[in-house]
């Protein structure tokens, strides 16, 4: 119990918080998963009660408005009535408004106004706003707990993993640190258990916690069993302190019998498609359904971090490429961390000039334009293409919100058309966080027509409270609307041993990707960094702009034809058409297309947009010079 001789902490302005959420106790006690669908529950009881309320004031108001005016003739008192019923109408729909951006006058009529009157003669719309129902109620909350209810119902299950490994009288705190970062980083992601723990260290034990509640709730946990004891499903906790390093590993004299024999000094010998074959049978007789995971032309891997999804997508890969040579493989995905498999990356180190963010948008954006150029294509023209979309969510969000939804759809419902084979891979705990409001109504074809493969993590110590989630080498195929559930019978195996030989160069944990390339030699593929143009170094931005500053001259005399050329992203050259054709008056002088809000802080060099526009000029996209200014053909 706190001692009287402790000052309270909390504030009369917050001290009832606290008050809002179900027990603490709980929570600290270790009830984790009871605690946090309780607080779900209550968000969403909240939300319809709110709702119920919303539609009583808006149909009082409009009464009292309606008797207001029909009974002034009768008795001028009346009005007054109406009055306060439309005032109270009023206020429903401007703050409504202020909280949601929608208008919403008419009670029992949820959404925009605007948009219920297109839904009336338009089925689909009616069937996409029947799919919403639950995210429309959800609006009728405040604002910081209508996102934590989309907290809740994103990121349930990793919440669960995070808070059951703090220690109790943290829990809380933990539960809102992450609710925070969830907001700053717009819903995408959770912080690492890593960045939490190291945070944690520095947070003491709540001072106003219940011990003997919190003692009392574990003692009648303690002599309540449970009926099945659920730890032999747990997966196994590893100290990743004892891991044994690459030199402590030893290769084993004789694999399993269903791969007797198959080792790659064995096989390197043979062709790449016979190789490829004896794999497959190998993983199939080890008990790894490999050719269940490949029965769909759309796959999509998901779950959550660490679960080993770009491993598998690595794997399916380069098995692919090694049985038929001639295979297309485009790999997009953001950051650096790579398999140096064999394949077309488009990958941040495709912009080594840029920061992480600015790189990502890029590739984004790559990604974006490749997938207009297969809508425009002829129906089943690129029969010979894998497609791989690592780290899917993280591009799909930094693009605008219609480019984001156009691509979603194209992928879901069009892209099969192209003949290709899309390996996607999706961090996200069901089908609602992966498609979204946009795109509800996708949702069902989605189902039909994509496999989905969810993966299986374990959780290894990093020494304390420290923990990191690693790859445990077994799949299932998902329930899309749970992607941490498989269906029935949809067990899909584990990634035998013999397959976990080379460790991964990051986390020091096996690494069946790169021990399949020992197998196929010529498909290992090391990705570096873009080379840059012979002599051109990286400054920071401050650093070139002083010297510009300092070297710039009145009038610059010479013209673009003679800069040196540069290498020129395609982004920024369509940025310079759309400064140059979206301009009020023509031609643009050279000052006019640099100084340009369009490019916010990242304004190009003079040297830079010389030789950009040099090479504009070059492919007959822009004329005229920097006397004369510039116009677009």
């Amino acid at each position: 119990m706190q001692s009287n001789n402790i000052p309270k902490i909390t504030t009369k302005e917050t001290e009832h918080l606290r008050e809002t959420y179900p027990a603490l106790s709980h929570l600290e006690a270790g009830n984790v998963s009871e605690w946090l669908q309780e607080r779900k529950d209550q968000l969403f009881e909240m939300a319809r009660v709110s709702e119920n309320e919303a539609d009583m004031t808006r149909v009082l108001g409009l009464v009292a408005s309606g008797i207001g005016a029909v009974c002034y003739a009768v008795n001028p008192l009346a009005i007054v009535g109406g009055l306060i019923g439309g005032a109270a109408w009023l206020w429903f729909v401007v703050e409504h408004s202020n909280r949601t951006k929608e208008i919403a006058p008419l009670p029992f009529v949820r959404g925009n106004f605007i948009d219920a009157l297109a839904r009336a003669g338009d089925y689909e719309n009616r069937s996409n706003y029947q799919a919403d129902h639950l995210a429309n109620t959800v609006k009728f909350l405040e604002r910081q707990s209508a996102e934590e209810y989309a907290f809740l119902h994103a990121e349930f299950e990793n919440i669960g993993q995070y808070l059951t490994q703090v220690e109790p009288g943290k829990r809380f705190y933990a539960y809102r640190w992450m609710f925070g970062w969830f907001g700053k980083l717009k819903g995408r992601q959770l912080p690492t258990y890593q960045s939490m723990a190291l945070h944690l260290q520095d947070v003491t034990i709540d001072s106003r916690v219940n011990l003997s509640e919190i003692s009392a709730i574990a003692q009648a946990q303690a002599q309540l069993p449970p009926t099945v004891d659920i730890k032999q499903f747990q997966s196994p906790q590893i100290d990743i302190r004892h891991s044994p390093q690459a030199s402590e590993l030893s290769r084993p004299t004789e694999l399993q019998p269903s791969a007797n024999g198959l080792l790659p000094e064995t096989i390197t010998h043979l062709p790449l498609t016979n190789r490829a074959n004896a794999l497959i049978a190998a993983l199939r007789k080890s008990g790894f359904q490999i050719e269940d995971i490949m029965s769909s032309q759309v796959i999509a891997i998901a779950g959550t971090q660490r679960g080993g999804k770009g491993t598998l997508a690595a794997i399916l890969a380069t098995l692919s490429l090694a049985l038929d040579s001639g295979l297309n493989t485009q790999y997009f995905t953001a950051g650096v961390d790579v398999y140096p498999f064999s394949c077309n990356l488009i990958s941040a180190l495709k912009y080594p000039e840029k920061d992480a963010d600015g790189a990502d948008k890029l590739v984004a954006r790559d990604l974006l334009k490749f997938l207009k150029g297969l809508d425009a294509s002829e129906p089943y023209s690129h029969k010979n293409l894998l497609l791989v979309i690592d780290e899917a969510m993280r591009l799909l969000s930094l693009l605008d919100e219609s480019d984001r939804t156009w691509a979603i759809q194209y992928l879901l419902s069009r892209f099969a058309k192209c003949g290709g084979t899309l390996i996607i891979v999706l961090h996200g705990s069901n089908l609602t966080s992966v498609v979204g409001k946009a795109t509800a109504g996708l949702a069902d074809t989605f189902k039909l027509s994509v496999n989905f493969i969810g993966c299986v993590a374990q959780s290894v110590s990093a020494g304390g409270l420290r923990k990191i989630n690693v790859a445990s080498g077994e799949y299932f195929k998902a329930n899309p609307n749970n992607f941490a559930e498989p269906v029935s019978g949809g067990n899909l195996g584990m990634i035998p041993d013999w397959l976990k030989i080379e460790l991964h160069p990051g986390n020091g944990q096996p690494d069946p990707a790169r021990t399949l390339l020992k197998f196929f030699p010529e498909l290992v593929q090391h990705h570096q960094p873009a080379v840059m143009p012979r002599g051109e170094k990286i400054a920071p931005d401050d650093a070139v702009n002083k010297l510009e500053s300092i070297f710039s001259k009145p009038t610059q005399e010479v013209e673009i034809a003679e800069v040196e050329e540069l290498s020129i992203s395609e982004a920024d050259k369509e940025q310079i058409l759309n400064i140059v054709t979206s301009a009020v008056a023509t031609p643009v002088s050279f000052a006019a297309i640099r100084n340009s809000r369009k490019w916010g802080e990242d304004k190009p060099s003079v040297r830079y947009l010389r030789s950009a526009i040099a090479q504009l000029i070059e492919s007959k996209q822009l004329k005229g010079s920097e006397k004369l200014g510039f116009t677009a053909f």
